[in-house]
């Protein structure tokens, strides 16, 4: 009989055991839940500028954090997230001018190209290359959309 108390006795510290880190785990999850939730709450808050690529096959919206009172070059930003691949973009460089060729696989024709948008103000390869400030503030669009070309190159 005292054998068989002595066992339920050790049950019942196991069990008590067992329960604590129970309840430990589950504290501690939601504690590792919520600082993953006030972290990401955190960086949504930042401003950051973002860039809507928009044609027929896709909508895709990209976002680079920046600082409320900072301007970057857009043609920068352009070519950083060519370079991350995301999305995927080739560009044309010539000492006067910059055109976006392609982007995730929809390249420009004799009809149609990517044109880039900032406020809905039309943005041309020349003043691309003499550099365009955008902030988060500004609306930046890259459209592929119906264009003249003339000798190959797209005019305004």
């Amino acid at each position: 009989m005292h054998r068989r108390q002595l066992s339920f006795g050790v049950g019942i510290v196991i069990r008590f055991r067992l329960a604590f880190v129970l309840v430990l785990g589950i504290v501690g999850i939601g504690f590792i839940l919520q600082c993953s939730l006030v972290s990401k709450s955190k960086k949504s808050k930042d401003p950051q500028i973002q860039i809507h690529f928009l044609s027929r096959d896709f909508e895709e919206t990209k976002s680079i954090p920046s600082s409320l009172f900072e301007s970057k070059d857009l043609l920068l930003l352009l070519a950083e997230l060519s370079r991350k691949e995301d999305p995927s973009m080739r560009f044309i460089s010539t000492t006067r001018t910059e055109e976006i060729m392609e982007v995730n696989g929809k390249s420009n024709s004799w009809s149609a190209g990517w044109v880039v948008y900032v406020n809905e103000e039309r943005v041309d390869g020349i003043q691309m290359k003499r550099g365009v400030r955008v902030s988060p503030s500004d609306k930046i669009e890259i459209r592929y959309e119906a264009v003249e070309r003339v000798f190959g190159r797209p005019t305004p």
